[in-house]
């Protein structure tokens, strides 16, 4: 890879960027110089690239090589994902104009100045990962603010805990109720709201959580799925009421979800469903017919399972370690051969104190 870049107060302005990857990887030094920013256009096909890099300086990395391929610039449609260095500080207006494949984007908390129309065209991205090194404060806010499509963010906290959110898609459209000649307007999903949890840059957990029965209302499935595992897999300052909330949603709409996960080869979450003790006989055969159908040996097998094991567990369907089980057993009968041997053992004491009692007298 080929990075154009120059110097400016405080560290290095990266410039544009060239490669045979559809992935960029920006170092946290050039030249021994920490990279602070990014300019406008950085990553879009509409950069001025003549006047833009008049004087720039280029970086390559020391083991770089291409196997012989010619580098492109990676601008517009030719990147997919793009991995910021901690350093970071600031990315120009219009940075990812027009980057209508970008997918995914990491950086960190050191990200606060967003510059505007920076995710103009972006349809596709999908996934914010960001790294809190410094506390609870990032600029998600102001990018979300930009995007209208669903968009999932995993926060990676100091502490080696993290959580990830799904922020729905809203979007507004214009309706004609042709008879009374009224033009009103119909909002779609839940995602406005949600792009609202922030205060200070900071996202409120609480109140996240908060809003999942309007997402209920008004969101798909897949998206509800997502939000309600992902919390209670990773319940970063999840309460205990929220987790209830999503756990009640999951059991009373077992049947479509189970199903879902099936058609999806989640095994993951069909076991999180177990773990979580979460299983209803009517969800667990709705996801035996499904998998049934489709042919899923292994899925059907672990259902048959759970299902066994739920009949003969209704209060839920934890597995019985047969293991623990057998060693506990065998430890109650070590304890109970030491208390016959303590009890044979007293018993002739006693009688020889009775008799040494009796000639005494």
């Amino acid at each position: 890879m080929k990075i154009y870049y120059r110097e400016k107060s405080g560290g290095i302005e990266i410039l544009r960027c060239y490669g045979i990857e559809n992935r960029v990887e920006i170092p946290e030094m050039i030249d021994e110089k920490i990279v602070i920013s990014a300019v406008p256009y950085a990553f879009s096909s509409h950069m001025d690239e003549t006047e833009e890099l008049k004087n720039a300086s280029v970086w390559e990395p020391e083991d770089g090589f291409g196997f012989g391929r010619e580098e492109r610039v990676l601008a517009g449609n030719e990147v997919e994902e793009i991995v910021f260095p901690d350093s970071l500080r600031e990315i120009g207006r219009y940075i990812f104009y027009g980057c209508g494949n970008l997918k995914k984007l990491e950086f960190s908390d050191s990200l606060m100045q967003i510059g505007c129309g920076a995710f103009t065209g972006c349809h596709a991205l999908e996934k914010l990962t960001v790294h809190m090194k410094q506390g609870k404060k990032s600029g998600v806010k102001e990018m979300l603010g930009e995007m209208w499509q669903r968009i999932d963010v995993t926060f990676l906290y100091a502490d080696k805990k993290e959580a990830r959110l799904v922020f729905p898609e809203h979007y507004d459209e214009a309706v004609e109720n042709t008879p009374a000649r009224i033009l009103y307007t119909e909002y779609h999903g839940s995602g406005s709201n949600y792009r609202q949890c922030f205060y200070d840059k900071e996202l409120n957990y609480q109140e996240y959580d908060r809003l999942f029965e309007m997402a209920v209302a008004m969101d798909k499935l897949e998206v509800l799925v997502d939000m309600s595992f992902g919390r209670l897999e990773f319940p970063y300052e999840l309460t205990g009421k929220a987790r209830e909330n999503y756990r009640e949603y999951i059991r009373k709409n077992l049947g479509d979800i189970a199903e879902y996960l099936v058609k999806q080869e989640d095994m993951h979450r069909l076991e999180m469903i177990s773990s979580q003790k979460l299983w209803t006989l009517e969800g667990i055969d709705s996801a035996l017919d499904c998998a049934s159908q489709r042919k899923e040996t292994e899925v059907s097998a672990f259902l048959m399972n759970e299902r066994a094991n739920l009949v003969d567990n209704p209060a839920g369907s934890e597995r019985i370690d047969v293991d623990m089980l057998q060693n506990s057993q065998e430890a109650d009968r070590t304890e109970q051969r030491k208390n016959e041997r303590l009890q044979t053992t007293e018993k002739p004491l006693n009688v020889r104190n009775i008799r040494r009692k009796r000639f005494e007298l």
